[in-house]
């Protein structure tokens, strides 16, 4: 891929799944990666020079806090790729509580609004930027009894798409990456029989792997991708076509 050797990333939600394989995939390939997530205190060792951030979406405070710590271990932020997500199990919307409904949004958007009006001042005036969202394929093909899932990363589609017209004058390109059903911690705590019906939906016939679709965002992240703007990419194995 071109113009991806000696670039820099902030990769949230990279400890596990979808984001551990973006990072190991932009490392890899020759980007300086800083990651943060939800980790714990025996998961970081000692000293502010470690690539690993401990950090919770939710709060805007300590997302720009990472951002800074960011930029001042890699010089400046090339890429941002908002990974952190969350879902539901699957129910009847009417068993899911205001809680839970709120918890999905507070990380799967408010989290992404968080990390990106943090990074963006950095990005314009740099006047260069690759933002990466991870939404899902469920935003174009919405499934039952996932409606606050649904909802959140269709929500997601849309910002990303609106937030592209505004800022690709200036050199930033937002982008979505909508994986369909991945190998993943969150795919294997879903519910058996919506698994089964799910994968029995893909032409495919299998789900994917989290290298697979890391794949998607190294090319998103790249000078390759340099005219993709607010588009939705969507490795997922035949659930959802254009």
């Amino acid at each position: 891929m071109r113009g991806i050797e000696g670039r820099t990333a902030l990769v949230f939600g990279g400890k596990s799944g979808i984001g551990a394989a973006v990072v190991n995939l932009f490392e890899t390939s020759g980007i300086r990666v800083c990651t943060a997530d939800m980790f714990s205190a025996g998961e970081l060792p000692l000293g502010e020079t470690d690539s690993r951030i401990a950090c919770d979406v939710t709060d805007a405070d300590a997302v720009r806090s990472v951002v800074e710590r960011a930029i001042e271990q890699l010089g400046h932020i090339d890429i941002l790729v908002n990974n952190a997500g969350t879902g539901t199990p699957a129910c009847d919307l009417i068993a899911v509580t205001y809680e839970e409904w709120r918890r999905v949004f507070d990380v799967n958007l408010d989290g992404t609004l968080h990390a990106i009006q943090a990074v963006l001042p950095h990005m314009l005036e740099r006047r260069f930027g690759r933002i990466i969202n991870t939404a899902s394929q469920l935003a174009h093909r919405p499934a039952p009894r996932q409606a606050a899932y649904c909802a959140s990363k269709a929500a997601l589609v849309a910002f990303s798409a609106s937030l592209a017209q505004e800022v690709a004058s200036n050199g930033i390109t937002v982008n979505c990456v909508c994986p369909g059903p991945t190998d993943t911690q969150m795919w294997h705590a879903s519910d058996p029989a919506w698994k089964e019906w799910k994968v029995a939906q893909l032409p495919i016939g299998r789900i994917g792997t989290v290298e697979e679709i890391a794949s998607a965002y190294l090319y998103l992240a790249s000078d390759e991708a340099a005219f993709m703007v607010g588009q939705s990419l969507s490795p997922n194995g035949g659930d959802v076509m254009w």
